[in-house]
């Protein structure tokens, strides 16, 4: 495969959120400071639609990761920012490994939950979490529920708000069958592309080298 695996240990992890937002919520706010209106979600905050294959769920990704709800959303700019702010200036390799450790933390407000706690799709529907969305429900209840494609999306996002190229990659573990998506960005200084997956967290070098297929996307 042409990109790098990133399999950061435990004893690797970087502080999850600066102690200005750690205190839960106050005077209104959210977890994250934000106001706690947030909580009343907006309908066009996700997508419900029929599972009509892996191209259209890329495409719907994408969409979001790139959108006024994804990269051009002030409120995940800075929820990256927080999640940055204990890397080094110009450390493009620790951002990467930074966003890529936030989906395997815990969630600092609600005992024994992940920050993005995982969960699969309904059985018959095709669901998609803008990023927004995600820092939304994180604000308003310390967490947020997800699934491979939500991960992938919000990740994407995370490193086009610090400049990176970044590409989704669909895998399929039998042929002809895509099952799962992850992310793959690029190191500037470098070149190389360093994969994270999110869901997949300490075994994603297994979950790589088992892919039988692959399609990938590049945001541009």
């Amino acid at each position: 495969m042409s990109f790098a695996l990133s399999t950061p240990h435990a004893s690797s992890r970087l502080p999850l959120l600066p102690q200005a937002l750690s205190g839960g919520p106050a005077n209104g706010l959210g977890f994250l400071g934000f106001p706690a209106a947030q909580a009343a979600f907006r309908a066009q905050s996700y997508t419900i639609r029929p599972f009509r294959g892996p191209q259209t769920t890329l495409e719907r990704m994408a969409q979001d990761a790139l959108g006024a709800r994804g990269e051009r959303s002030m409120e995940v700019r800075q929820f990256t920012e927080a999640m940055l702010r204990g890397v080094q200036p110009k450390d493009y390799l620790g951002e990467i490994l930074a966003i890529r450790n936030v989906f395997v933390q815990p969630s600092p407000w609600v005992k024994d939950i992940a920050l993005f706690h995982y969960t699969n799709d309904p059985r018959h529907v095709e669901m998609v979490k803008d990023p927004q969305r995600q820092v939304e429900e994180i604000n308003a209840f310390g967490s947020t529920v997800v699934d491979c494609d939500d991960v992938s999306t919000m990740a994407a996002t995370m490193a086009l708000c610090v400049g990176r190229n970044v590409s989704l990659i669909a895998m399929g573990f039998e042929p002809g069958h895509l099952s799962h998506v992850a992310v793959t960005v690029q190191e500037p200084k470098s070149g190389k592309w360093i994969l994270l997956d999110g869901v997949a967290g300490p075994r994603e070098r297994e979950a790589a080298r088992r892919a039988k297929q692959l399609l990938k996307m590049k945001l541009d």
